[in-house]
């Protein structure tokens, strides 16, 4: 009987999807199989953007079922893999569509059928998608995060009311080069779901770069817990992150992808030691990085509060100099924190410190000295290290 049954169900299935006279797509005869053989089908993007869906049933997320895959890992990359979404028993697997790769997740509402079962089902469902020649529609999510980066706000605008997002949802962008998606890609899912982030990612070649979507739920996600993402990733060889946040709507995201690609090449001759960035550094950086290459009367405004360095460049004026930048830089006015950085005594850094004070007759830690200096610091390091490139 229950050979039987599964048989039954098969060809029911068949029957369905591959009556090409009733049914104008091959979506519309998938939606039919699945509603009357109580499954559900959903496909996705290589980086799970979800393609195309038919939810017969409302157990669970299609949120919680991508997390749960991308927990359970490369074991459920084979077809028919089995994953459990807060008890709902889901089964996965790759499918190569117009030669791009796919996922297509399954779920049997009343786990009903076997692994076997499903398996075939999946089988049938990618001999259908042949030859009714179907080929998804793009990935909207994925076209949405190209066209925030470059800066095509009317497109930006005409996918978000595509894929159902208010423009007031938009709250930050990331961008992060040198992922390896495969190694990382658990690290983020993990990030997302301690915080409860909505994140739009995508991958491509070596990089994710995505937008951050506010959420009622979420929990306090600011610096301290990107850095935590940040120190994960630099174990997997990953050296900077931008988590631009508290950027809102078109025109902020917009706004804040170009801040990123206009500062990417410089950020680190500014701040070597540092691996996380806001919009708060990018936008010194990219007033330094202007101020350098612009020249004139303002560059030299700048260079002249540190002048005597540069004038008298002997050993002990190079090793003061260098001091200076790690404290204004890279310490955040932390003497102990730039002795660890230069690994020498902290009584070493205070007494270089006094001596530069003297040198340049003012308080360096006082609030109108501290903006100037650490321009005229990040210039001396773009001229040493970006424009001798």
């Amino acid at each position: 009987m229950a050979e039987n049954f599964s048989n039954s169900f098969l060809v029911n299935t068949i029957y369905y999807l591959l009556n090409f006279e009733k049914y104008a797509n091959f979506q519309d005869a998938v939606r039919q199989a699945a509603i009357n053989n109580n499954f559900q089908i959903v496909l996705f993007s290589s980086d799970f953007n979800t393609i195309f869906s038919v939810e017969t049933r409302h157990q669970t997320s299609i949120e919680d079922a991508v997390h749960a895959r991308i927990e359970q890992g490369p074991d459920s990359d084979t077809v028919g893999a089995r994953v459990d979404v807060n008890g709902v028993v889901t089964y996965w697997g790759p499918v190569n569509i117009d030669s791009k790769r796919y996922y297509m997740m399954l779920v049997d509402n009343e786990n009903t059928y076997s692994q076997d079962d499903i398996a075939k089902l999946a089988e049938i469902i990618q001999l259908a998608i042949g030859m009714w020649n179907y080929v998804p529609e793009r990935d909207a999510t994925a076209e949405l995060i190209r066209a925030v980066r470059r800066g095509n706000r009317s497109l930006v605008n005409a996918l978000l009311e595509e894929i159902g997002i208010a423009e007031r949802e938009l709250e930050g962008v990331f961008y992060i080069p040198g992922f390896r998606k495969d190694d990382a890609i658990k690290l983020f899912t993990d990030f997302e779901e301690k915080y409860d982030l909505r994140l739009l990612k995508l991958f491509e070649q070596d990089e994710v770069a995505g937008i951050i979507l506010s959420n009622p739920k979420q929990k306090v996600c600011e610096y301290d817990e990107w850095n935590e993402l940040t120190r994960d990733l630099y174990k997997l060889g990953v050296r900077n992150v931008f988590a631009l946040q508290h950027v809102t709507g078109t025109e902020g995201i917009c706004n804040a992808f170009h801040a990123i690609n206009e500062t990417l090449g410089f950020v680190n001759y500014i701040f070597p030691r540092k691996r996380l960035f806001s919009k708060y550094e990018l936008s010194f950086v990219g007033n330094c990085v202007s101020i350098a290459f612009a020249g004139g009367a303002n560059k030299r405004n700048y260079l002249d509060l540190v002048k005597p360095f540069r004038k008298t460049p002997d050993k002990k004026m190079r090793e003061l100099e260098e001091t200076l930048g790690v404290f204004m830089l890279d310490a955040g006015l932390s003497t102990a924190r730039a002795a660890r950085i230069m690994g020498v005594h902290s009584n070493t850094i205070q007494y270089r410190l006094k001596r530069i004070r003297e040198i340049l007759g003012v308080d360096i830690t006082a609030t109108t000295i501290v903006p100037g200096l650490m321009t005229a610091m990040a210039i001396l390091r773009i001229e040493k290290d970006a424009l001798n490139h």
